[in-house]
């Protein structure tokens, strides 16, 4: 078999196997007694929405929030005017000055360190151990049932920590480089062997699997990494919960559609996520969640801060999970909260969520606390906005940092284990990303996820095939197409923006075929200088 075989594999559609009209079915029916129906209060457009929402999630959850609520005997908080003496947020951040951020014995010892070095405090002996133990367990249960003749598992030989590195880090190279055919990996690894450890990755004992563990497959791999994630960073002032997608659009009970998401069929995982995009905590959507009393969103928010509570700290929401309760629940063990809520969200003050505004028009009950800040907007005008509008994009980009990152050079997309999917993402994104994070800050650079990922990919597999290529002249050729000169458009960019640059950067049909970027000839020359030839 080639490599263009094992592309194939790899590539391999779920559509192949399962029809998604009929297998289509996924659980998410837990109850939210925490939402009013939506033909009760619909939720209107997305910049009202926040305008209106933004400062009603400041009047309970924000630091130097103060409102005036009074509880029924029906649980439902009662709106009043204004009362800056009523204050519910007396309370400050690390008043005992706890030691907060990477872990300090990092910094002493790691600092120099390599990306693969950084990993280790992640994939260490422990986890090649549980991964080797179960691969090889799950190969021998395959092979005590009937094989067909010519059955590759008839190959099959058991396998060792040093060769699941490179086989992991070979699906690095799969992720970096476009398609398979281009990355050689059978310098370092038969095809056939590749693809039998890929059929028997696993890490769990299926026959230890309780009835009803939904998550058993790969819940002691979870377990594990995150326990390492939290002993590596412990959270400062600023949290942020959210939800991302692994894509999976195969059969399975817990498959959930999101039609916000650009994956919109998968496995649903909430992140708890700090400084820099680092994920310290997640906790996997099986369905199931409601418990009475207490809504699904608020659950899982107490449930994954459950730890880092009675701090002072501040955790940051979108509108799926912010509510008076919440909030409430929250502030009764030291905790702010800011985020956007729903108009249709239970206990919202009826005189502000049923008002129509106009753009530019605010409507609030809260406190006269929080300050109006002077913003640019991209047009280059000067506007205000509520300092809690501010605070709350920050907050909110440390999920979407992390998501960003994953999202580039991605491994292996399509597969009809589930299992497979989920543990490849917390091994190879969320820990890479989370060792990525460390890495430049201890050492104090700045490299990128590209960079981070070739500089693994050496440490695992060795040196990769750039050593056997023929050397390219840096020279001026045309192209074909006139595109953008790169130098050009980054200088434009520099000065004024992405839009600024696409609308100004000329455009060139020379490029430099060892650089593989279009340059116009003043910019090659001065790129190049010696090397112009």
């Amino acid at each position: 078999m080639d490599d263009f075989e094992i592309e194939n594999i790899l590539n391999m559609s779920d559509d192949d196997v399962y029809s998604t009209d009929e297998f289509s079915e996924f659980d998410d029916t837990d109850a939210d007694e925490d939402y009013f129906p939506e033909s009760e209060a619909s939720i209107t457009d997305e910049i009202a929405t926040i305008s209106r929402q933004q400062i009603q999630s400041d009047q309970v959850s924000t630091p130097n929030a103060s409102i005036n609520i009074q509880q029924t005997n029906q649980n439902v908080a009662i709106w009043g005017t204004i009362n800056t003496t009523v204050n519910y947020s007396n309370f400050t951040y690390n008043s005992t000055r706890e030691t907060v951020g990477i872990n300090p014995d990092i910094y002493e010892t790691m600092y120099g360190g390599s990306p693969w070095e950084f990993l280790s405090l992640f994939l260490d002996n422990e986890v090649f151990n549980l991964i080797v133990t179960e691969t090889n367990r799950y190969a021998g249960q395959l092979l005590s049932t009937p094989l067909r003749r010519h059955s590759r598992l008839n190959a099959w030989k058991e396998t060792n920590a040093a060769e699941i590195k490179q086989f992991l880090g070979i699906i690095i190279t799969i992720g970096l480089k476009k398609g398979i055919y281009s990355s050689k990996i059978s310098k370092y690894m038969k095809v056939k062997r590749f693809e039998l450890l890929l059929r028997t990755f696993h890490v769990s004992n299926n026959h230890e699997c309780p009835p009803g563990d939904r998550l058993f497959k790969v819940r002691g791999l979870v377990d594990l990494l995150v326990s390492k994630y939290k002993r590596a960073y412990i959270p400062e002032e600023s949290l942020c919960i959210d939800e991302s997608v692994i894509p999976f659009i195969g059969r399975l009970s817990f498959r959930q559609y999101l039609k916000n998401k650009r994956h919109r069929y998968g496995v649903k995982i909430f992140k708890l996520c700090v400084h820099d995009g680092f994920t310290v905590d997640f906790r996997i959507y099986a369905g199931k969640e409601a418990v009475q009393g207490l809504e699904v969103s608020t659950k899982i928010v107490m449930e994954l801060t459950h730890e880092y509570l009675n701090f002072g700290r501040t955790i940051y929401t979108d509108n799926w999970y912010t509510s008076v309760n919440l909030a409430h629940k929250l502030l009764e063990q030291n905790t702010h909260l800011v985020g956007t809520l729903r108009a249709n969200r239970k206990q919202n003050p009826k005189d502000v969520v049923q008002k129509k505004l106009k753009k530019g028009q605010v409507i609030a009950q809260q406190s006269d606390r929080d300050t109006m800040i002077e913003t640019i907007n991209k047009r280059g005008q000067t506007t205000k906005k509520p300092e809690i509008v501010i605070d709350y994009n920050k907050g909110k980009a440390l999920v979407d940092i992390c998501d960003q990152r994953s999202s580039y050079h991605s491994l292996l997309r399509k597969s009809m284990k589930w299992y497979r999917k989920v543990a490849i993402e917390i091994i190879l994104s969320t820990s890479v990303l989370n060792a990525m994070c460390l890495y430049n800050k201890v050492n104090k650079t700045k490299i990128g996820i590209t960079e981070f990922k070739e500089m693994l990919v050496k440490d695992m597999c060795g040196v990769y095939e750039e050593t056997d290529k023929e050397e390219v002249e840096h020279k001026l050729s045309k192209s074909g197409k006139r595109t953008r000169c790169v130098k050009c458009y980054d200088e434009m960019v520099k000065q004024g923006g992405r839009k600024h640059a696409q609308r100004i950067t000329k455009q060139s049909n020379y490029w430099c075929a060892a650089c593989q970027k279009v340059y116009c000839i003043e910019c090659f020359f001065d790129d190049h200088r010696v090397r112009a030839k």
